[in-house]
């Protein structure tokens, strides 16, 4: 199927490639192209983007690809309302802005029903919640009444989703949700933890006892039904089981650590036997109960399992143990030889055990082990100890290798070979150069390892962790220009290798492809070395000869007939036409405020991150806000800030611009004021902070220099106490 598609990767490169482009140039912020040039590449791109989708609809061959172009212009509709703030320098990350960005996306999504946008949904969705809550630039601390009432409303909302998005089968969407419940849930309840609520009485200990009686009894209910009815879907156990047990892991070594303090290995050994326990009785009766019809639910039942168990196991015997040999040893120089003799005893008993219902146990030993002979050959600070090691761990891959448990060993060799390089490079004082051409080798030799054997469980991990010594080379910033180009080009060469040419069918091959690809452009994007303007040309370059090969190539090696989902234009149409009327207007109306606002001066104290994508910004703290902060009867909501013409003034561009400064602070019930002495300013108040919607000033890339020492910022102030931020200026 992959093979039959694979003419379609050139098309997807050039559509990811042409918005990558697009979201560098405009965080770059070119200096050289005035507001309307933006607005007007901006709203081209979004035109061009719903032409393209409205061509390829009446296409017979690939109506798909109307589809794509349609998602296109979705993403390109936020990036234009991205640049609008950019431009006109509102709040960075601002949760309006993905708000905005929400609406036409799901609209988009409920008309076609294409998938990609209910991803693209519920990642907007998403955002713009969570920049509610917690906005970029602003620490918020919440009350306990108000944490309780924001997170038992976050788990009510994403519970609701849960549902809807499986009544209307989309059951990797609700997973999703699924996740983000348990973790609103564990998170609360874990800060507000059972030892807080019974050694700290307050009048939010109740609720929070009755929600850590709740929880537990659903965890309990959903378990008898899942293991009596077998209709829940294996993720939705995994994702209980895990949560669940960092849950229970937290709480009950949080209780023991301050009640018995050094002795917690004792609860840590009885907690890590009940939990092996518990698997050896779930996998008999399970074994017990799985029939020919359930095999697939069975299987992937038993692999979530045992991988989540196993892994909430290790946590519990690392530190138990660890908490053991501290105690008997303290920090004598012995303690190293404990972790050798503990990790030897630890994989030895883990392959002794041979009963399938021992599974858990057998693996948390020989994990556990395994990470013990770590701090043994550190501690040894001797190159030989973790080349010792990383021999042995080579010797068990072997030994083991027609088995799973060699997946174990495979990765702890190539941490042990990447630490014993890394060690030798520093002992014998080699160049740092030697590193990057090591990780290259082991890249390599990966990779060498996933074509021998690319359909076993071995050659799949080697895969995954090629893709990662590759990728990381392109994190260096340390290396010669000469040595940059060859590692990324390796890189890219790789991963068009098994994009263009897949080797699997499996989908884990597929999504860490492009996951890695993902990645790469995530990185390239915060990484400093290269502009985001000559990164962008770069991009365009490669997205023109991508769409260029599958029109030579690509069309001519893929499936033609799709099955497509018919949807209508016109409602498409209409979203088309407010979303270039939304930011037509927005723009003339910032325009209108940047000409006949009040210009006046205020006094600010700048920071310089980048937006996730917006590009870089300085972020402001005006005088106003220290004395925001100094008043005793802070307010809450919206508020006017009064500000008094001073004495003095900024010259700027020939004439005198006059400072003003923060007066006092009223209800946003009272009228606001503009003129010659007296200017209010529109702000909200909230959780002790003040937010004016003019703390973000956005600048082209690389001149943060050039801003460093600007101590004025001039504002532009509209009647109702809007104010736009035109620049900053020093006095």
């Amino acid at each position: 199927m992959m093979t039959n598609k694979r003419g379609d990767i050139p098309y997807i490169l050039g559509l990811v490639f042409l918005l990558a482009g697009v979201i560098y140039f405009f965080a770059s912020n070119w200096p050289m192209l005035d507001r309307p040039v933006k607005i007007g590449l901006s709203l081209t791109l979004i035109i061009v983007s719903y032409a393209a989708s409205a061509l390829y609809k009446r296409s017979m061959t690939f109506q798909y690809l109307s589809n794509w172009w349609l998602l296109a212009a979705a993403i390109a509709f936020g990036v234009s309302v991205v640049l609008v703030g950019q431009m006109y320098n509102s709040h960075a990350d601002s949760y309006v802005l993905f708000l905005i960005w929400l609406i036409p996306a799901l609209l988009l999504a409920l008309l076609t029903k294409y998938e990609p946008f209910y991803w693209l949904s519920l990642l907007l969705f998403e955002l713009t919640i969570w920049q509610k809550l917690y906005p970029t630039g602003l620490w918020i601390e919440y009350s306990n009444w108000e944490e309780l009432g924001i997170y038992a409303s976050l788990i009510i909302l994403h519970l609701t989703l849960f549902f809807l998005l499986k009544k209307i089968s989309r059951e990797k969407l609700a997973f999703v949700t699924l996740i983000i419940v348990q973790y609103c849930a564990v998170f609360l309840l874990n800060k507000h933890s059972l030892y807080d609520l019974f050694t700290a009485f307050h009048s939010t200990s109740l609720p929070f006892l009755l929600l850590h009686v709740l929880y537990i009894g659903f965890i309990v209910l959903f378990w008898r039904r899942f293991e009596r009815e077998r209709k829940h879907h294996p993720v939705e156990m995994a994702v209980h089981l895990l949560f669940f047990g960092f849950y229970v892991i937290y709480n009950v070594f949080f209780i023991f650590l301050f009640m018995f303090g050094e002795a917690l290995f004792y609860i840590g050994f009885l907690l890590l036997i009940a939990l092996f326990a518990f698997s050896i009785y779930f996998l008999q009766k399970f074994k017990k109960n799985t029939t020919k019809t359930d095999q697939k639910w069975s299987r992937y039942t038993y692999q979530f399992f045992v991988g989540i168990l196993s892994f909430l196991g290790t946590i519990v015997a690392l530190a138990s143990l660890s908490s053991f040999i501290f105690l008997v040893f303290g920090f004598i120089d012995g303690i190293k030889y404990a972790y050798l003799l503990l990790g030897i005893l630890c994989i030895g008993a883990g392959l002794l055990i041979k009963k399938t219902s021992f599974i858990v146990v057998r693996l948390t030993l020989q994990v556990t082990g395994i990470i013990f002979l770590f701090p043994f050959a550190f501690m040894m600070n001797e190159t030989w100890a973790i080349w010792l090691i990383t021999v042995a761990f080579a010797v068990m891959t072997a030994i083991l290798f027609q088995k799973k448990e060699a997946s174990l060993y495979y990765v702890a060799l190539n941490v042990g070979l990447v630490a014993a390089v890394t060690m030798t490079i520093s002992t014998y004082n080699l160049s740092w150069q030697s590193l990057s051409a090591s990780l290259l080798v082991l890249g390599l030799l990966n990779a060498a390892v996933f074509f021998t054997l690319k359909q076993t469980h071995l050659g799949l991990l080697s895969y995954l962790l090629s893709l990662l010594y590759f990728l990381y080379l392109t994190f260096s910033d340390d290396l010669s220009v000469m040595l940059a180009i060859i590692y990324h080009l390796v890189f890219i060469v790789y991963l068009f290798i098994h994009l263009f040419q897949p080797r699997s069918e499996s989908r884990i091959y597929r999504w860490s492809t492009w996951a890695a690809l993902s990645v790469f452009l995530v990185w390239k994007y915060y990484e400093y070395i290269w502009d985001l303007l000559h990164k962008s040309l770069a991009l365009f370059i490669l997205s023109a000869i991508f769409f260029l090969l599958f029109f030579v190539w690509g069309r001519k090696h893929t499936e033609k007939a799709r099955n497509i989902l018919e949807w209508s234009w016109k409602p498409v149409l209409v979203i088309l036409v407010l979303q270039l009327a939304f930011i037509g207007f927005t723009a003339w109306q910032k325009e209108q405020l940047l000409q006949n606002g009040q210009l006046v001066a205020l006094k600010l104290e700048p920071l310089d991150p980048r937006s996730l994508l917006q590009g870089d910004y300085v972020q402001l703290n005006y005088e106003v806000h220290t004395k925001f902060f100094e008043k005793q009867d802070s307010l809450e909501g919206n508020i006017h800030v009064i500000l008094e013409k001073s004495a003095d003034s900024v010259h700027v561009n020939g004439k005198e611009v006059p400072i003003y400064k923060p007066k006092t602070f009223v209800s946003a019930n009272e009228p606001a004021t503009v003129n010659e002495q007296k200017i209010t300013l529109q702000g909200k108040a909230k959780y002790g902070t003040l937010d004016l919607g003019i703390e973000h000033f956005f600048i082209p890339e690389n001149t943060g220099q050039k801003w460093e020492d600007k101590n004025y910022a001039l504002v532009r102030v509209a009647e109702n106490g809007d104010a736009i931020l035109e620049t900053l200026v020093k006095k």
